[in-house]
């Protein structure tokens, strides 16, 4: 800040000095211009008189006065010239000043001369003989008077910005000392210059806020500290209900074979809840992994560009068959339009979505996928005639093992990890899920990719 003070006043001061130097040597070149100007007619209304009485040969008899006398006739004919052989010069009728004379009585102009090859002020003068009698003098002469003046008051002006850095320097740490002096941990409005003090206020009032959004941040984190873990503890009660569940079936089965109290035509069928109870734990457990992998980010796959209208048709014919079963109507709507992402995440999202749709829609219902781009992005949309969510359940449904009907559930074989593995899953995709569901009516759940 101090620097930027300093420059500013520098650079004002410098901009005034220059300034000032310049309307000085404007007016002091007007001055000299002037002067100039009226030594010619002074010495021109001198020298009158003897010409007219005696002609050119009175200019003969004059000394070298520093300037060029020329007399010329009424015709324009020169009659003598003190620089140049008057014989050969050509005739000056038409010369500015000479026209001016005939015209006015006298005539002044500044032009080069041909003669002298320099620039050259004229002043000539309409005699009672009717002769013109004109003086010139050499501009060269001025400029060098006005030369001489100008590398002083170069110096001085030189001089002057060095004393103006000084006191700028001086000026600006005298400015910033009671901003540097500022305590900002006790602010007090007294001790700063009045123009800033509305500032110093409005530091204090956020210094406030900032201590109460701090303070309100600390409060935030230790309630999001109990949230997460009392998540980890539903989680790991819920993991273990329902890892614990399959494997009791299971070890319940088995010992009952081993036992023998089981009938040898039994076998089979306590054999064949083995099997389902074995494979719901193993999807049980792949749930887990996936949904562990998307939370840590390590999914050991590289991202590609996947069309999605290509991968929601290959779900929707997996889940045919179950469809069929219960004559559910599947349809895909819309365009091929492409993604980069990993095509093994993508394929469990839109998956998980069609078969939560399949599941727990109506005998009869349809399930609608539209694949679409417009100008918010690019969109995934699953709809079904389902069962639908009730508005206090729609903000847990994505979370881990949360079911809604836990019979239902149950009954149609679902983990209560559906959800979360498309919330997570998107997330990982870079889209957003919005859940739209009317109780008896049905559910939408839309995949938004922003538009780029």
């Amino acid at each position: 800040m101090t620097r930027r003070i300093f420059r500013s006043i520098l650079c004002v001061s410098a901009a005034v000095l220059l300034a000032s130097l310049v309307i000085t040597l404007g007016v002091l070149y007007g001055y000299i211009n002037v002067q100039q100007k009226n030594e010619l007619r002074d010495e021109t209304m001198y020298l009158a008189p003897g010409v007219v009485e005696r002609g050119a040969e009175y200019l003969l008899q004059l000394e070298d006065t520093g300037k060029r006398i020329t007399l010329i006739d009424r015709d324009g004919t020169v009659l003598y010239d003190n620089e140049a052989d008057s014989q050969e010069m050509e005739n000056h009728l038409q010369r500015e000043e000479v026209q001016e004379a005939l015209a006015s009585g006298e005539g002044m102009a500044s032009r080069h001369s041909d003669s002298l090859s320099e620039p050259t002020m004229y002043y000539a003068r309409l005699l009672d003989n009717g002769q013109i009698l004109r003086l010139s003098g050499s501009e060269y002469r001025m400029m060098t008077v006005f030369a001489n003046l100008l590398y002083p008051m170069c110096a001085v002006s030189l001089l002057m910005i060095l004393l103006a850095a000084f006191f700028a320097m001086r000026a600006s740490e005298k400015i910033v000392e009671p901003i540097n002096r500022l305590d900002v941990e006790d602010v007090k409005e007294g001790d700063v210059y009045e123009e800033i003090a509305p500032l110093v206020q409005k530091i204090g009032h956020q210094k406030e806020t900032i201590t109460n959004q701090v303070l309100e941040a600390q409060r935030q984190q230790r309630e999001f500290e109990d949230m997460k873990e009392q998540m980890r503890r539903e989680f790991t009660a819920n993991v273990s209900h329902e890892l614990k569940t399959p494997l009791t079936s299971i070890s319940g089965f088995a010992e009952i074979i081993k036992n023998g109290f089981v009938k040898p035509e039994d076998i089979p069928g306590f054999a064949g809840k083995i099997f389902e109870e074995s494979q719901r734990l193993i999807v049980l457990v792949n749930d887990i992994i996936k949904i562990s992998q998307l939370d840590e980010g390590g999914i050991p796959y590289d991202k590609e560009e996947i069309d999605i209208y290509e991968m929601a048709e290959e779900v929707l014919d997996r889940l045919e068959e179950p469809a069929k079963k219960r004559n559910i109507n599947l349809q895909l709507l819309g365009e091929h339009v492409k993604i980069r992402g990993v095509r093994l995440i993508l394929d469990e999202v839109i998956y998980n979505l069609c078969d939560n749709a399949v599941k727990y829609n109506r005998d009869n219902g349809s399930v609608i996928v539209r694949v679409r781009r417009d100008r918010r992005g690019i969109q995934l949309v699953v709809a079904d005639t389902g069962i639908g969510i009730s508005k206090e359940h729609q903000e847990r449904v994505f979370e881990r093992f949360y079911r809604v009907d836990k019979s239902h559930s149950k009954a149609i074989g679902g983990t209560g990890l559906g959800l979360s593995i498309v919330k997570h899953g998107a997330a990982f995709l870079g889209a957003a899920v919005n859940l739209d569901s009317r109780p008896d009516e049905g559910t939408v759940i839309t995949l938004t990719w922003k538009a780029a």
